[in-house]
């Protein structure tokens, strides 16, 4: 009996769920899209962490020995290298260390509490060239330069950097193991021309790029005057330095110094930063002739490159490379000397050839 039961109450529990699916069957599909809604909306959250994620699980690439420079101390530098031809103070925290190896190989090592954090470096490295290839093509391939990067920095803010178009051809961003990797090219000839290494924080100190995050940014250290004239007058020898480098690439002469050239130059960048301009004219001091004759230089030709805003002084010259007016007075036959002028983020050039006496 209690088994005619027990199959009796079977089929009208079967017949039941049928009836009930038959009824409800547009309820029951909407309560299972919503789970799924609910799921794809949970991976949206937490959609940059993922990204950066995988681009770390997935890259393979790696530096070759010859491009190992972050995280070694300073020891390590200098028993290979020797004792740097200067030390020049950056906006960011880190002392640049400098070394000139010869007319077209040129190296600035960023030491932060006693590690090297950064590295800007040109031409053989160590006596090598960089592995990953020469042209942007033969990068490109490895690296797959992106429009939007994601980085994590090491106290856990998440930060988003948004590339240009000319971002992309000029200064992609890539990463190579734990660390970035930001890779100058002449567009006019598609051939690398220098890399900056950074550790995160320094590249999410730096913000190179138009920049989205989660939370406060990283603060930028505050510098006195003195220190700020160290910095500038700083930033101006690497400009000159890293010029040279470039006119000897492109086997020209490289310019000479010319200390009054610097003084105009200097005035003229701090006169655009006091007075919140950006111009080859001068609202009080007239044009690049007048700002000459003011300072008691006379010259036979005189020319004038001006930036603001990159991050600093290496940036703005391989800005100028790419811009076809200012690479021209880079690369002018012509000019024999050149001045240079820093002033907070205000940079200008100035190309002189004097008569002949």
């Amino acid at each position: 009996m209690k088994k005619k039961y027990m199959i009796a109450g079977t089929v009208l529990l079967f017949v039941s769920i049928i009836l009930f699916e038959n009824v409800y069957e547009d309820q029951i599909s909407e309560w299972f899209q919503q789970t799924e809604t609910y799921e794809e909306e949970t991976l949206a959250a937490e959609e940059v962490s993922s990204i950066v994620t995988q681009a770390e699980e997935d890259d393979s690439l790696s530096f070759a020995d010859h491009e190992l420079f972050i995280g070694l101390t300073d020891e390590e530098i200098k028993n290979e290298f020797g004792e740097p031809t200067r030390i020049d103070l950056s906006a960011y925290g880190y002392d640049w260390w400098i070394y000139p190896f010869s007319n077209n190989s040129y190296m600035q090592l960023g030491i932060e509490k006693g590690e090297v954090v950064t590295a800007f470096l040109t031409g053989n490295i160590r006596g090598e060239s960089l592995s990953l290839g020469q042209t942007y093509d033969e990068i490109n391939e490895l690296l797959k330069f992106k429009e939007k990067v994601d980085v994590i920095s090491s106290d856990g803010g998440m930060y988003q950097f948004e590339l240009t178009n000319e971002d992309l051809k000029m200064r992609p961003l890539g990463q190579i193991e734990d660390v970035w990797v930001q890779f100058y090219f002449d567009t006019h000839t598609d051939e690398l021309s220098s890399i900056r290494i950074l550790e995160k924080d320094v590249l999410i100190k730096q913000r190179p790029y138009s920049v989205s995050y989660r939370g406060a940014p990283p603060e930028r250290p505050t510098f006195s005057e003195d220190q700020w004239a160290r910095i500038e007058e700083g930033n101006a020898k690497q400009i000159f330095d890293f010029t040279n480098i470039i006119r000897t690439r492109h086997g020209l002469e490289p310019f000479e110094w010319e200390e009054d050239v610097s003084r105009v130059a200097y005035l003229h960048s701090r006169d655009m930063s006091e007075n919140e301009y950006f111009s080859h004219t001068s609202p009080t001091y007239g044009e690049v002739s007048d700002r000459f004759d003011r300072g008691g230089v006379p010259f036979m030709l005189a020319g004038e490159n001006i930036a603001a805003k990159y991050v600093d002084g290496l940036a703005s010259v391989e800005g100028w490379l790419n811009s076809e007016g200012h690479r021209v007075n880079l690369l002018h036959k012509e000019f024999t000397h050149l001045g240079v002028g820093v002033f907070k983020e205000h940079y200008t050039q100035n190309f002189l050839t004097p008569w002949q006496l």
